[in-house]
C-alpha cells in the first residue's frame, strides 16, 4: 500500500494533478508544418503499389510515459509513432522528428524536462496559405484548429515551450506562392502570437531542402521560400532558422531519404529531431 501510494505521487509530481489517462506534460512543444514534420520515415509503397509504413520503431523513438502527445481528441496520452496518426488524415504518417526530440531533450535537460508533451499538427502537402489566418478564404482551413490545439494544450497547467515549423516545399513548388511566402509567414507567426496571448513563444524554423514536386507546378522557386524564412528569422524577435541541407542528405545517391525522393527517411528524422532538441536548448534552454 504505501508503494502504491509513492506511486500515485510520483505520477502527480511528474505528469499534473489528473490521473485519468495521461495528465498534462510541463513542457510542450508544437510540430507543424507539411509532410517531412508529420514523418514519412519507414513510408514506402507496398507490393500493390501503396503507401504502407514498416511498423519499424528504433530505440529513439521508442515510447515512455515521460513524452506525451495530444491527440485528436484533444486529450493526453502517452506519445507512439506514428506521431501524427489521426492528425495527418488521409495520409500515411510514419517515424517524424518529434519523438526523438523528445527523448533527446530528456536526455540533455535532465530533470527540467520533466514530462514533454508533443502537439502533432502537421498536415502534408499543404501550402502556407492554408496556414495563415483569413477568414475570407475558404481553403485556409487549418488555422483555427491549430490555435485550438495550442490553447488546449496548456489548460492544465504546461507550459508552451516553442513553435517547431517545417513547411515550404509545396510553395517552392510555384513561383507565384514561393514570392509570396515571406509575407505569408511574418503573418502567419505574427497572428498566432498575437492570437495565443499572453504565452511567450520562441520558434524554430527549418528551411527546406526541396520543392514539392508531387504537386502540380510551373516553375519552381526553392531559393525564395529558403530567403524567406531566413528573413524572417532576422526580421521577427526570437525566431532562430535551422538549414535542413545540412542534414545527411544527398539526392543523388539517396542517402538519407525514401525511395521516393521527397521524404527523409527515419535516420535522417531522428537526427533533425536530435537537432531541434540541440537547437532549442542552446537558445531557449533557460526557460525549462
Amino acid at each position: 500500500m504505501v508503494l502504491l501510494r509513492l506511486s500515485i505521487i510520483l505520477c502527480v509530481m511528474l505528469y499534473g494533478p489528473s490521473l485519468s489517462g495521461a495528465a498534462s506534460p510541463k513542457n510542450i512543444f508544437i510540430l507543424a508544418g507539411q509532410s517531412n514534420m508529420a514523418g514519412r520515415g519507414g513510408v514506402e509503397n507496398n507490393a500493390q503499389g501503396n503507401l504502407q509504413w514498416d511498423g519499424l520503431v528504433p530505440p529513439e523513438c521508442q515510447p515512455q510515459p515521460s513524452i506525451l502527445r495530444l491527440n485528436p481528441g484533444l486529450q493526453w496520452e502517452i506519445a507512439r509513432e506514428p506521431l501524427h496518426l489521426g492528425i495527418d488524415i488521409k495520409r500515411t504518417p510514419g517515424i517524424g522528428p518529434g519523438i526523438a526530440f523528445a527523448h533527446e531533450l530528456l536526455v540533455k535537460a535532465g530533470p527540467n524536462a520533466g514530462a514533454v508533451g508533443l502537439v502533432p499538427c502537421a498536415r502534408g502537402g499543404t501550402l502556407i496559405e492554408q496556414w495563415i489566418k483569413n477568414p475570407s478564404n475558404p481553403s485556409a482551413t487549418f488555422y483555427q484548429n491549430f490555435i485550438e490545439r495550442i490553447k488546449a494544450s496548456d489548460k492544465d497547467g504546461g507550459v508552451v515551450r516553442a513553435l517547431f515549423w517545417f513547411q515550404g516545399e509545396s510553395d517552392a513548388a510555384m513561383n507565384d506562392t514561393a514570392i509570396r511566402y515571406k509575407d505569408n509567414l511574418k503573418k502567419f507567426f505574427t497572428d498566432i502570437r498575437d492570437d495565443i496571448k499572453p504565452r511567450f513563444l520562441p520558434i524554430i524554423v527549418v528551411k527546406i531542402a526541396l520543392y514539392d514536386f508531387f504537386r502540380q507546378h510551373d516553375t519552381h522557386n526553392l531559393p525564395a521560400v529558403r530567403e524567406a524564412k531566413e528573413a524572417v528569422s532576422k526580421e521577427l524577435p526570437d525566431v532562430v532558422a535551422i538549414d535542413s541541407l545540412k542534414l545527411p542528405i544527398n539526392y543523388t545517391t539517396n542517402e538519407g531519404i525514401n525511395l521516393d525522393h521527397g521524404h527523409f527517411n527515419t535516420t535522417t528524422e531522428i537526427t533533425l529531431g536530435k537537432w531541434l532538441a540541440e537547437t532549442y536548448l542552446s537558445h531557449f534552454g533557460q526557460l525549462l
